[in-house]
């Protein structure tokens, strides 16, 4: 947990940088923090002087100076949970070719230029996208974005001495140009050191798309429900990525807290075979289908405290399909070992 900070840390480096925010109260005082800048939900917290349970960049938010140095300087990775548009190979890859050498994050899409306004039942953002297409497609796709993030109801309720927080991600993509496929793209930025628990069928199918992916990655674990375990160490750059078919939808991150809790960030979203995920390795065109992409930093984005991802895509644009709208869930809970065991096994199917 080490380089995350407090609510107020965050509002008060905002605020100076005349950075609009809002706060988003959610279940039993805790609260989610979204900055307009990249349409992010920045941080997620307990209690008002608890840290953040998502990762941030340490090296951004020290202090005013130092995040009034990062934009300056055009970085984008502020942390927290935050919607790209996906295909990356096809949005942010001029050449799949040379992979690294082409590779960059189009403003359009981050920090985008988010409009944020507060509802009664939650907050609205809202942002029009130019984003030109490479490999995949050819030409501009104009990408119309609405987001609703909201309290979401704790499924476990009868599990008492726990505390839950969370939200749901609701986005609504529209395009113009039905020849370049398009997704909504959440990515929840997780502090290193935990384990990332997908479950899956004992034949997962798994890609690798760039770096040196674990043996972990394909290691199924049986049990009640087989799954995978990956512990996301921050110091090795991976990236894989998992077929619609082989997982259920759910997967959760196990952190342990400074004062020896266990904290389960679990995410839900709708997994759909039928459906295209049009995200592809850059060494191997044509092979789609990938739901769930983890990724593994090794210090080159998140700096001395480095970070992990928990990554799903929503439903792909294209053809007679110019308009949907994707839920992304995030139930959050907070315990001693055995009530979060209770957690896992009832939501993820997993006995820890």
């Amino acid at each position: 947990m080490t380089g995350m900070f407090a609510q107020k840390h965050y509002q008060d480096v905002l605020e100076a940088a005349h950075e609009p925010y809002a706060v988003l109260p959610l279940q039993g005082g805790a609260a989610a923090l979204i900055s307009q800048r990249g349409g992010r939900v920045l941080g997620i917290f307990s209690h008002a002087d608890g840290e953040n349970l998502l990762w941030t960049n340490a090296s951004a938010f020290a202090d005013r100076a130092s995040f009034a140095a990062f934009i300056a300087q055009g970085h984008w990775n502020l942390g927290g949970e935050r919607l790209w548009i996906a295909p990356e190979i096809q949005f942010n890859v001029r050449d799949r070719r040379n992979f690294w050498g082409t590779i960059s994050v189009p403003p359009a899409m981050d920090p985008a230029q988010y409009q944020l306004s507060v509802q009664t039942d939650g907050l609205h953002l809202r942002a029009d996208m130019q984003l030109e297409a490479h490999n995949l497609a050819e030409g501009t796709q104009t990408v119309m974005v609405e987001r609703w993030i909201r309290p979401t109801s704790n499924p476990l309720p009868e599990l008492d001495g726990l505390i839950y927080l969370g939200y749901q991600h609701e986005v609504r993509l529209q395009i113009t140009n039905p020849h370049i496929p398009t997704e909504a793209w959440t990515l929840v930025q997780v502090q290193a050191g935990g384990d990332l628990i997908i479950p899956c069928l004992p034949d997962v199918q798994a890609s690798d798309y760039f770096g040196s992916v674990p043996p972990a990655a394909r290691q199924v674990r049986q049990g009640d429900m087989p799954h995978l375990r990956l512990t996301l160490d921050g110091q090795q750059q991976y990236k894989v990525g998992y077929q619609s078919l082989s997982v259920i939808g759910r997967m959760g991150y196990l952190q342990t807290l400074p004062n020896g809790r266990k904290a389960l960030l679990v995410r839900a979203f709708s997994n759909n075979p039928a459906n295209l995920y049009a995200e592809e390795p850059p060494h191997q065109p044509g092979h789609r289908g990938h739901a769930i992409h983890v990724y593994n930093d090794g210090g080159q984005f998140g700096g001395t405290h480095s970070f992990g991802e928990m990554e799903c895509t929503g439903t792909t644009l294209q053809a007679s399909s110019l308009a949907a709208s994707d839920t992304f869930l995030l139930w959050v809970y907070i315990g001693s070992a055995e009530e979060i065991g209770q957690v896992a096994y009832r939501l993820l199917g997993v006995r820890l």
